[in-house]
């Protein structure tokens, strides 16, 4: 027993071949212009920006600011930020939540010299926040 699952397709219809065209029909070459000539621009350099700063003090929320401005990620930024937090409301004193700060420090000091927003050998203290 066979079973036909689709449609029976119909026959292709027929090609027809068409002649090439004369060449007698074709059209007469056109000569084309040469377009004018243009002058490049001058290249202007760009501004001078003033070199950034050697070290830089932000609490967490100016530091996430500043780096989302310059058009960086703040999402791991974020993830480390509450963690620091965390262990900073459950033992301020502890080991962990001094590992937890030199983390999210080393990250913020490495998106802000990402960004040009701290120079290559800069530093970067994190503040505490205000109450």
């Amino acid at each position: 027993m066979k079973l036909r699952l689709w449609p029976r397709r119909e026959a292709p219809p027929p090609v027809v071949e068409e002649e090439p065209p004369s060449p007698e029909s074709e059209p007469e070459p056109v000569a084309h212009e040469a377009p004018p000539a243009v002058e490049p621009e001058p290249i202007e350099e760009p501004a001078r920006e003033e070199p950034a700063p050697a070290k830089v003090a932000l609490t967490i929320d100016e530091a996430k600011d500043t780096i989302r401005e310059a058009g960086g990620d703040v999402i791991q930024v974020g993830f480390l930020a509450s963690a620091y937090r965390r262990h900073l409301e459950e033992d301020p004193e502890s080991a962990e939540t001094a590992a937890s700060r030199k983390r999210l420090r080393e990250l913020v000091s490495t998106r802000l010299k990402d960004r040009g927003l701290l120079a290559p050998d800069g530093t970067f203290e994190l503040r505490e926040e205000p109450l």
